[in-house]
């Protein structure tokens, strides 16, 4: 099963996207912000980040450029 990290400040946004892609068979987990997505990503490996470019502690390509 693919392991997909959806990372956004607006939790609907997390919810939704988790809701769906979990339908469709895909292992999700979520992360309100880039010091959380930072924190699970050391303790677990995923096949696709989906990540928000403006969130209020840092953005999406301090994520990227950090991976």
């Amino acid at each position: 099963m693919k392991n997909i990290l959806v990372v956004d400040d607006n939790l609907t946004i997390c919810l939704m996207l988790k809701s769906w892609l979990v339908k469709h068979g895909y292992s999700v987990e979520t992360a309100s912000n880039v010091a959380d997505a930072i924190e699970k990503v050391k303790i677990e490996a995923f096949d696709l980040i989906l990540s928000d470019i403006r969130m209020p502690d840092a953005d999406g390509f301090d994520l990227l450029s950090w991976l």
